[in-house]
Parts: C-alpha cells; sequence; structure tokens
C-alpha cells in the first residue's frame, strides 16, 4: 500500500496496522525525520538498527532479530538502513511470515519502478510504502511554519530566507530552526537577529562556481575552484544549492516543451526567477536536457550519501569533485 509522505507525518499512527514499512527516495532529511518519527512512536518498545552490510554478513542476523524478543518488552521496531535490491530475497521472505509482535521499518536510496522490493510493498496490503521526494520551496515552507508553529514574527521575507539559505535542504533547514529556537526562547522571532545568525552560512560565490559549472565553463570553474575555500561544514547547503538547480532546469525542461520559446519559459517560470538569474538560466536551459539532468541527480545523490554516511571529513573534496563532474557532463551533446 502506499502512502504520500506529508499525510504520514501529520499521523504516523497511519501505518501502526502495517507490519513493515518502505521508506525509499532522496531526501534524506525527510527519511531522517521519519526514524525519529518512529523512534518516539515506539519508544517503549524494543529497537533495533541494523545496516544492509551487517546482513550481508550474517545472513541470519535478520531472522534471528526477528524471532528473538526481549523478556522485558513484548513488542520490538527493527529499523533497517542503507538498504538496496541485494537484500530483496531476505526482506521478501521476512515479510511473507510476519511476527505480529515485530515490526519492520527499511529506508532505501531512489528505487525505480523494476524494483522487487518496491513492487513487493506496494501489492501487499499489510506493508506499506512511502515515497520520500526531495523538497522544493512549497514544501519546505509548510515544513518550516509547522516547526515554527507558535512563534512571532514569521514573515514570508523570514520564510524565503531561511529556505534560499538551506539551499532547499531539509536537513540544512532543520539546523537553522535548532538555531532559532534557542536563540529566540521567548517565541519572538527578530527577523535582523536572524539575518545576522545565518548570513555567513551560505557563500554566496558559490553561485559563481555553480554557474560555471552548469554553463560547462571548465576554465571558469577551475579558476574559481582555486581562489574559493569551500568550508567543509557548508556541504549540505552546497549539495542542497546543486541540487536545487537542477530540480528547477528539470521544471524549466518541462514548461519550455509547452512554450517552445526559451525567454517566455522563463518569464513565465514560477517560483518566478529573479531578473540578474535570467540570463543564467537561459544559457543552462539550453545545455541540459532532461537525460542529462537525471544523470546529474544520480551524481548529486550518491555524493550526498558519501558526504552524509562516511567521509564527511573530506566534503570539501568531495564538493569539488561533483563540480567538476557535473561541468563535464554539460559540455554540448553532440
Amino acid at each position: 500500500m502506499i502512502f504520500k509522505s506529508f499525510i504520514v507525518e501529520k499521523n504516523i499512527s497511519l501505518i501502526d496496522e502495517h507490519l513493515a514499512v518502505l521508506f525509499y527516495g532522496e531526501n534524506i532529511g525527510l527519511k531522517d525525520d521519519f526514524r525519529r518519527f518512529i523512534k518516539h512512536h515506539n519508544k517503549n518498545h524494543e529497537q533495533v538498527s541494523l545496516y544492509q552490510n551487517d546482513i550481508l554478513k550474517n545472513p541470519n542476523l535478520l531472522t534471528e532479530q526477528v524471532l528473538n524478543t526481549s523478556l522485558f518488552s513484548q513488542k520490538k521496531i527493527i529499523i533497517i538502513n542503507d538498504l538496496s535490491e541485494k537484500l530483496k530475497k531476505q526482506v521478501i521472505e521476512i515479510t511473507e511470515k510476519p511476527q505480529n509482535d515485530v515490526k519492520i521499518f527499511l529506508f532505501s536510496e531512489n528505487l525505480d519502478k523494476k524494483s522487487l522490493i518496491r513492487a513487493h510493498f506496494e501489492k501487499e496490503k499489510n506493508l506499506a510504502v512511502i515515497p520520500c521526494y526531495q523538497d522544493n520551496e512549497k514544501t519546505l515552507s509548510i515544513y518550516l511554519r509547522n516547526k515554527l508553529n507558535g512563534y512571532q514574527g514569521i514573515s514570508q521575507d523570514l520564510v524565503n530566507m531561511l529556505i534560499k539559505n538551506s539551499g532547499v535542504d531539509r536537513k540544512v533547514l532543520s539546523q537553522e530552526i535548532e538555531k532559532i529556537k534557542d536563540l529566540f526562547i521567548t517565541k519572538k522571532i527578530d527577523y535582523d537577529k536572524v539575518n545576522q545568525l545565518i548570513n555567513n552560512a551560505y557563500n554566496i560565490d558559490f553561485d559563481n562556481l555553480r554557474n560555471c559549472c552548469f554553463e560547462g565553463n571548465k576554465i571558469e570553474l577551475n579558476k574559481n575552484l582555486g581562489q574559493i575555500s569551500i568550508g567543509t561544514e557548508k556541504a549540505y547547503l552546497y549539495l542542497g544549492s546543486l541540487n536545487s538547480r537542477v530540480e528547477k532546469l528539470i521544471d524549466l525542461n518541462k514548461l519550455l516543451a509547452e512554450k517552445n520559446d526559451i525567454d517566455l519559459t522563463i518569464d513565465t517560470a514560477k517560483p518566478r526567477i529573479f531578473w540578474k538569474d535570467k540570463v543564467n538560466f537561459k544559457k543552462q536551459l539550453k545545455i541540459w536536457n532532461s537525460r542529462k539532468l537525471e544523470e546529474a541527480k544520480k551524481i548529486i545523490f550518491q555524493t550526498e550519501i558519501v558526504v552524509k554516511t562516511k567521509l564527511n571529513s573530506l566534503s570539501d573534496v568531495l564538493i569539488k569533485k561533483l563540480l567538476v563532474e557535473l561541468c563535464c557532463l554539460a559540455e554540448p551533446t553532440s
């Protein structure tokens, strides 16, 4: 059974009757939120977290965890992280023989329509699947307002500023929200203080790097990479910025197919494109087709996974490597 992520966000108990739930997709921040919701919602249950590599190394591990429950807790939840098709046989077998006192929550990267695991969870009534797609300005605006519900001073300008400075990344935005909660304990938000708090969070020079990258300008990219310091603590912002540009170009490609005119496409795009950015978008729209953009999404997502799970200390190197890869991908199609 398929659930919309925003519906389950509002009421996590909607999946209580399902014996196993699969979360898949590119939105790492959203999946992190669901992990927290699940752990809090089942705080009186025994909780076990496993990773795919653990199960691959010990094929009996998952079955043992399902069958073995604690003497101190009658119910148990098992969270499986980094799931892929490598575990399809074990996952399908274990969910075909469910235990009423054990619930399994699985978190995976993006699964295409050919995925056997995804198909299995979609068709079985006692299983649930929740796609976690990337956020956009609208979904993050709702997310932000919900998180700061009860606070005064939440203007649209404040919302726009926070989303822009997050690089349209839920994980980064969540961190900024926590800073605001710590700063404004009276729940009265001062726009100028927030602006001062996060003003240095986003290196404006990265805009130049991003434009050189998406315009396939290797000479300028190489020169700028040597002049600009890419801080490891800003990696999520940079990743969000690159992913946001890809998503925007995907939307513009779809609109261009309808309008059949680049200038009209850029002028009528929603959200509206700021006037000084129109020249860059026009150049990039001529270069990036749907095939290239899908490839770019995969490259960014793979880098994001490595940064967030394995090599955070080398994120500056990984971001530079990513920029070069995208710049090469932007080369004109022969």
